[in-house]
């Protein structure tokens, strides 16, 4: 009988063990060789059997490493969330001297040649690709040409036609400082041309942007010598990128298509992911709006990011 009586506890226990072990902790750094040199990947997760899903970082040239966390651990019970620190970004640039221009193809082959890794080394046969900012415009490309390898794609505040989105910021900069008295923006203002030619011009965009339409509210800051040391490396690849326009690139996504926008968004600006959207053939798509953000959705509604994020891979997951 007391025997008997053991025999539940035991079974109990032998099942919370064998789940346990099936349940390992992802906790990568790696240099993996990417398009010919050594480029720094890390990825975590409370369970290796979750979905992958692959967060690329804006800029070009800004690294998520230090602002990812702020949604990791909210998702990292959901999926393998991994990173990438980018040719001449981060870690991958402290173990590279490139000397050579960077270019668009060698960004969108890298982009492949890291799913691919991803991919092979956590044994999954498709992942979640989330693009922000500059990482969008990797990611659009990467979704138009291999949407077989994705689950979905989710767009945050993409760069989806850099031109255009500058040109309606430069047409609402202009309206605005009409009626103000501030002499110092109608001078600063006034010497931005389209396109985009210097880092002199990006810079008082994205500085009066933000104080007309940010405000207060925002806590983002654009230093004039972050934009000038900024501009020797990426200068001349965000400008060839703002000159492809995803409308006619992208038609059409043979994938699931999200994008994360904000009305408040005046760097990527959110009308031309409207209308984008309005008119991109897709067998599901869907837009979904983050009303206390600006540009940086993934840090300023880490929350919701990260429950969205969920909410798409469950009903994935289901269909």
């Amino acid at each position: 009988m007391k025997l008997k009586g053991l025999y539940i506890p035991l079974l109990l226990l032998l099942i919370v063990l064998t789940s346990l072990s099936a349940q390992n902790q992802v906790k990568i750094h790696e240099g993996v060789e990417i398009g010919g040199i050594k480029q720094w990947i890390g990825a975590k997760s409370n369970d290796d059997s979750k979905p992958l899903l692959l967060f690329l970082h804006g800029g070009p040239g800004f690294s998520s490493r230090t602002y990812a966390k702020s949604f990791i651990k909210h998702l990292k019970k959901d999926f393998i969330v991994a990173q990438w620190d980018q040719r001449n970004t981060g870690i991958t640039a402290a173990w590279n001297l490139q000397k050579d221009t960077i270019t668009l193809e060698q960004m969108h082959n890298d982009t492949k040649e890291v799913v691919n890794y991803l991919l092979k080394r956590f044994k999954k046969e498709k992942l979640y690709l989330v693009g922000f900012s500059w990482g969008g415009f990797l990611g659009l490309n990467f979704s138009n040409k291999y949407p077989e390898l994705l689950h979905a794609y989710i767009s945050v505040s993409s760069i989806i036609y850099g031109n255009k989105s500058e040109e309606l910021i430069l047409k609402a900069l202009q309206e605005k400082v009409k009626g103000s008295n501030n002499e110092r923006a109608l001078e600063e203002i006034s010497k931005i041309n389209l396109p985009i030619r210097s880092w002199e011009e990006l810079y008082y965009q994205r500085k009066w942007a933000a104080y007309f339409f940010n405000g207060v509210k925002s806590n983002r800051k654009y230093p004039k010598s972050l934009f000038k040391e900024w501009s020797i490396k990426w200068m001349k690849i965000f400008q060839e990128a703002s000159m492809v326009n995803y409308a006619k690139e992208a038609p059409r996504i043979h994938c699931p298509i999200y994008f994360f926008i904000s009305k408040n968004d005046f760097i990527t600006n959110h009308m031309v992911t409207k209308n984008y959207y309005k008119n991109l053939e897709a067998d599901q798509k869907q837009i979904i709006y983050f009303d206390q953000s600006f540009h940086e959705i993934p840090t300023e509604e880490p929350k919701k990011f990260s429950s969205e994020l969920i909410k798409i891979s469950h009903h994935i997951s289901k269909s």
